[in-house]
């Protein structure tokens, strides 16, 4: 069995490899599986700048020199397993300001917990310039329910359409708009009373992390993975995620949590090989 580790400070990776003797006892079999350790600490610094990196999903499909994704049936490929992983805060307590004959006080789960992992995670690979094609539904639902919207994270394909369903008798305007808001907004969407549904399919339109916000109501909140290939995941609350088909190669894998803010670091994926990593908050 390979094994890698990184030793981590604060966002930085810097590989340490394993002595010679041992690599060259690791036996040459299919189906062997490379262990990845990598724990991402996140200081008041990183939270700090959360936003930062997250824009590499919008160019995540595609190499350095501009090379664009194609899909393709690699002859071979190998597997990432994994899980985003930390201690999950409390749920956070809402109090609404206004409406409040449909925004009555609740909680939310921003960091959904279980076995140890972390929910709501977006994760992707940066790098691919082949592959698959991409999997994700080009046509989701988001539900303004009240004074909620529900899912909090959703993954959507690039070029998709976001069914936007009200259940609020109420006034309500969503702004959507790349997070880290270097961007054009990607549209808004306005309704005045309970059940209008309204398709947005330019929030869509390009690959990227969108973020809608209400801008009356702004405790209302939800987030967008467009994804530019199949690579791309939210986690569950377990926070386990799983790629499977990727062409061999050297990779950029980004994590984004609202909470915790972004990290990355780089893989490797060899044929036949299922690669385990594991990111710690």
């Amino acid at each position: 069995m390979r094994v890698t580790r990184y030793a981590v400070v604060g966002l930085g990776l810097a590989a340490c490899s394993p002595p010679p003797e041992r690599e060259a006892q690791a036996p040459a079999v299919e189906g062997r599986i490379a262990d990845v350790a990598v724990t991402a600490t996140a200081d008041r610094a990183t939270v700090a700048a959360r936003d930062g990196g997250v824009l590499s999903l919008a160019r995540a499909a595609g190499g350095p020199d501009g090379t664009v994704y194609t899909v393709s049936v690699p002859a071979t490929t190998g597997f990432i397993v994994g899980k985003v992983a930390g201690g999950a805060p409390r749920d956070t307590s809402i109090a609404p300001t206004h409406d409040l004959s449909v925004c009555r006080p609740f909680s939310e789960s921003l960091v959904p917990s279980r076995d140890g992992g972390i929910g709501n995670s977006v994760v992707w690979l940066a790098g691919v310039v082949s592959g698959p094609r991409d999997d994700a539904p080009r046509r989701v639902r988001l539900v303004l329910d009240g004074c909620r919207l529900d899912p909090r994270v959703l993954r959507v394909a690039a070029g998709g359409t976001v069914m936007i369903t009200s259940r609020d008798a109420m006034m309500a305007r969503l702004q959507f708009r790349d997070v880290g808001g270097v961007s054009a907004a990607r549209g808004t969407v306005l309704f005045t009373d309970a059940g209008q549904v309204v398709p947005a399919s330019e929030a869509a339109g390009v690959p990227g992390l969108v973020q809608v916000r209400d801008d009356l109501h702004p405790w209302i909140r939800a987030y967008l993975a467009v994804s530019p290939h199949p690579f791309v995941a939210v986690t569950g609350a377990d926070g386990t995620f799983r790629f499977d088909g990727v062409p061999p190669g050297r990779y950029t894998l980004v994590v984004w949590h609202e909470r915790f803010g972004t990290t990355q670091q780089r893989v490797r994926v060899d044929a036949h090989i299922e690669t385990r990593v594991e990111l710690r908050y």
